[in-house]
């Protein structure tokens, strides 16, 4: 008895029953996804919470400066260990931390299941003020207490002969010193090498100078000093040709912007 073969049509016509049964276990997964896929999730995220409280931060791992140990800066922040890691806000504390004057800045991050990083940056003194309240200003003219800290020592001057209240922390934009102390961080910046020959810089009646140590030098400064005009203090100070010529007669004018004025004994005026 001969068989007819399915033609192409009547194969293209039949759908196979494993697409068939792909699409109903498809249909019931979707049910069930969206019947009880809320559940699941819910219980996945209290199940991760309660984990989470269950971390204990055994160790706290922190990087100073000099100035404020580690555990100066927990007590600052507020913190010990073998707390709930969860229970460690790294924004509260950051924010404990730099309300401290020597703290530049803080980085504190959390490393499950029980570490907890605080990464501080310190201030450091670079001039001491001269009205004997033993502070010391930084770079970004933060006021720091200097007593009884040995570097201080060696710290150059900053004077000014108006009275005015000082205290630790950011300089007021009112105290008068505060030219100055932008002065002397800017010659820190430009010309480390001439700051570090610096004895003081100073503002007296409205006159604002500067004294050099070696070799002992005159300077007369204005407010607004351009960061050209230090350097080329610095390189005039570097010129092997003028050392025999500068003593402590010698004046120098930095006021004319760009250039160095230096006024010589028993010498008519130069520029350079």
């Amino acid at each position: 008895m001969a068989i007819r073969s399915q033609s192409k049509a009547d194969k293209k016509s039949g759908t196979p029953k494993w697409k068939i049964a792909l699409a109903i276990l498809c249909a019931v997964a979707l049910v069930v996804l969206i019947a009880f896929g809320p559940r699941f999730a819910k219980q996945g995220i209290e199940t991760l919470a309660e984990r989470t409280r269950s971390w204990t931060c055994t160790e706290i791992r922190v990087v100073s400066g000099k100035e404020l140990s580690a555990d100066s800066l927990l007590r600052i922040a507020g913190i010990t260990a073998n707390a709930s890691l969860i229970g460690y806000s790294p924004a509260s504390i950051e924010s404990k931390l730099m309300c401290n004057p020597w703290i530049r800045s803080v980085e504190v991050t959390r490393h499950p299941p029980n570490v907890l990083d605080i990464r501080v940056v310190e201030r450091t003194g670079i001039a001491l003020l001269g009205d004997g309240s033993n502070l010391a200003v930084s770079d970004d003219v933060v006021l720091l207490p200097a007593i009884g800290k040995p570097w201080a020592i060696a710290l150059p001057w900053l004077s000014c002969n108006s009275q005015f209240a000082r205290t630790v922390g950011k300089m007021s934009e009112n105290d008068p010193l505060l030219p100055i102390a932008k002065q002397f961080a800017r010659v820190s910046l430009v010309a480390p090498e001439l700051a570090r020959n610096m004895a003081e810089m100073y503002r007296v009646d409205g006159q604002f100078g500067a004294v050099l140590i070696n070799p002992v030098l005159s300077v007369t400064i204005s407010p607004d000093v351009s960061a050209l005009n230090w350097m080329a203090l610095a390189a005039l100070l570097r010129d092997g040709s003028l050392q025999s010529k500068l003593d402590s007669n010698a004046v120098i004018d930095l006021r004319l912007p760009g250039f160095v004025t230096l006024h010589l004994p028993e010498f008519q005026a130069e520029e350079s």
